[in-house]
């Protein structure tokens, strides 16, 4: 019974953990996904930076409306299973049409 429960509040402590932040970039509400991905960091991502390049990431007569940064229950779980050694972030580049 004790094991149930531990496994069941454990397994809500990581579904709920999940986050997403948004950088909204202009004031653009008819925005499409120019370009998902994920980036990984060795060691929790102490001090590492990733970049995309917006422009060619939304392509020609568009600009970047967005971006998302998604720390989702897969890439806890698999922080977990490298003890943190590597971490995952999954990434959204949203876009809309250039104001002519």
């Amino acid at each position: 019974m004790y094991k149930k429960i531990c496994t069941a509040v454990i397994s809500v402590f990581i579904i709920s953990s999940c986050a997403t932040q948004t950088n909204l970039l202009n004031d653009s509400y008819g925005s499409v996904i120019g370009e998902t991905g994920t980036h990984g960091f060795w060691i929790a991502g102490i001090g590492q930076t990733e970049t995309v390049n917006l422009d060619n990431a939304c392509g020609a007569g568009y600009t970047a409306s967005k971006t998302q940064t998604v720390y989702s229950a897969k890439n806890i779980l698999v922080t977990m299973l490298t003890l943190g050694f590597y971490t995952q972030r999954d990434y959204k580049v949203f876009c809309s049409k250039e104001a002519d």
